[in-house]
């Protein structure tokens, strides 16, 4: 291992500290504070990246807004880390996706060993079915080394629970059946964080609540992105988990640590006016754009995020200077 990921961690970003705590169950343990009390937060660098690296993907699901395909392209892996060395070699949260990244499991170790070695903090979203076994105990065992060893935040993409058995704390099955195939993960109990991706007005209102109410993960709630394959498609009705979600947050018993949302569900749902100002001030981590973007390195372009169709050309225009465009 190239550091211990359950050390916390710190360090600047323009006029603010980025902190990370101990390792825990809480949502991926970040907060971001500003030097002087009263400022907003003016990054120099992106300090959260979301890094596509294979359009490849043979589930053909019809909302996925990255159009992804079972003959789908994958990186250059040389000029995708040529590109990414123009980042700091700080803990930037670099989420790693596709695409499947299992498809392309060569390119996918690659990329992760090497984010590891500059110091960054890795993560992946897999499905919840490719979780699964495959049957194929040889691939198995070395997507269960990948994902232990290499991997510090594990998305789990769920968009059902159909025809999925799963049971209590069924984020302990995930992290031992991981653990199993490294003496790393047993003698020290080392294992990504899991953290759920549902999907607002795709996943069902009673799987997400299952989830919650049943498992040890955190859940991140995606909005539904009108975008690619899903781009002339409708807005799914979101009404059953507005309501679900108001009495979930209003509620005084509720622990919401581990409950995040990303920009577009916060916008699609309502869910400032669930919280409240005051609340609010205090965990929101800023608007797409401001301390993050998107990275095509199939396509090699920079963008604000996955759905922007504002694309630039990594041959045009150095990494921190497109990010630094971003705020103009």
């Amino acid at each position: 291992m190239r550091f211990n990921r359950f050390e916390s961690g710190r360090y600047l970003n323009g006029n603010y500290l980025v902190k990370y705590s101990s390792y825990s169950n809480t949502f991926y343990g970040v907060s971001k504070r500003a030097l002087r009390v009263g400022e907003e937060l003016r990054s120099e660098f992106p300090d959260s990246i979301d890094l596509k690296i294979s359009n490849r993907c043979s589930h053909g699901c019809p909302f996925c807004h990255e159009s992804s395909t079972k003959e789908g392209d994958i990186l250059n892996l040389e000029k995708t880390k040529e590109i990414l060395s123009q980042l700091p070699a700080k803990p930037i949260e670099i989420a790693v996706g596709g695409g499947n990244i299992l498809e392309c499991l060569d390119e996918t170790e690659d990329i992760l060993e090497w984010l590891m070695d500059r110091g960054h903090k890795t993560r992946v979203t897999i499905t919840l079915g490719d979780l699964m076994s495959t049957g194929n105990s040889a691939l198995d065992n070395r997507i269960s080394k990948l994902l232990v060893n290499k991997v510090e935040g594990l998305g789990v993409s769920v968009s059902s629970l159909s025809g999925i058995k799963l049971k209590k704390n069924s984020i302990d099955y995930f992290k031992s059946s991981l653990l199993d195939y490294t003496d790393l993960g047993k003698n020290l109990g080392y294992g990504p964080q899991v953290v759920y991706h549902v999907i607002a007005g795709i996943t069902p209102v009673n799987d997400i609540k299952w989830i919650i109410e049943n498992t040890k993960g955190s859940v991140l709630v995606l909005g539904y992105k009108q975008w690619g394959r899903a781009f002339n498609n409708k807005l799914p009705d979101m009404t059953d988990l507005k309501h679900y979600l108001k009495n979930l947050i209003q509620s005084t018993t509720t622990d919401l640590a581990s409950l995040g949302f990303d920009n577009l569900a916060i916008e699609q749902l309502g869910v400032k006016e669930m919280i409240g100002e005051d609340r609010w001030k205090k965990i929101y981590l800023g608007e797409e754009g401001t301390c993050s973007m998107y990275i095509d390195a199939v396509k090699g372009e920079f963008a604000r995020t996955s759905r922007s169709p504002e694309r630039v050309s990594w041959n045009d225009v150095k990494l921190l200077d497109y990010y630094a465009s971003l705020s103009n």
